[in-house]
């Protein structure tokens, strides 16, 4: 008799890898929003959207975080946008925010995000490294950024250009 997978870590990961697939497999036939409906609804900013959206965890920032390493990334601006939508002062979320904005292709609404981070927590140098990336790909003058991330933390030299 095997032990039970919560003995058999590399077990209960595969399991869990495939209830996730399972799930985005499932989710729109079972009522779940898609990432395109979610992505579409975080980017509007609907106060009262016309679909139920699933409710997360109460670890909003680990449940937006693994969504962007999922690559949902609209599901992880939601995600983001409830955590704020209870603590507006919430740094990590404001970043988060922005990378999620980040890669749904809108620079602008990024840097603004990470500039609130930034306000925030003056003192984080990723905050401001994620200003620079805004900055670049909205074809400004990121130097000022990069020299403060840089400043602050100068390990963060794996985000720099070049």
């Amino acid at each position: 008799m095997s032990p039970p997978p919560e003995q058999r870590p590399e077990l209960g990961a595969t399991l869990d890898r495939w209830v996730r697939r399972l799930g985005r497999l499932m989710g729109p036939l079972l009522g779940r929003p898609t990432d395109i409906e979610l992505t579409e609804l975080a980017r509007h900013d609907r106060p009262a959207p016309p679909i139920e959206i699933p409710a997360f965890g109460p670890d909003h920032l680990a449940e937006g975080r693994q969504a962007l390493a999922d690559g949902r990334h609209g599901e992880a601006l939601h995600a983001f946008g409830t955590l704020l939508a209870d603590d507006p002062d919430h740094a990590w979320a404001w970043h988060g925010r922005g990378d999620a904005l980040q890669l749904l292709g809108d620079p602008a609404a990024a840097l603004e995000a990470y500039s609130r981070a930034a306000h925030l927590q003056p003192r984080t140098g990723l905050h401001h490294g994620g200003r620079a990336n805004a900055l670049r790909a909205l074809g400004e003058d990121d130097t000022g950024a990069w020299a403060m991330a840089l400043h602050l933390d100068p390990d963060l030299t794996w985000m720099r250009p070049g």
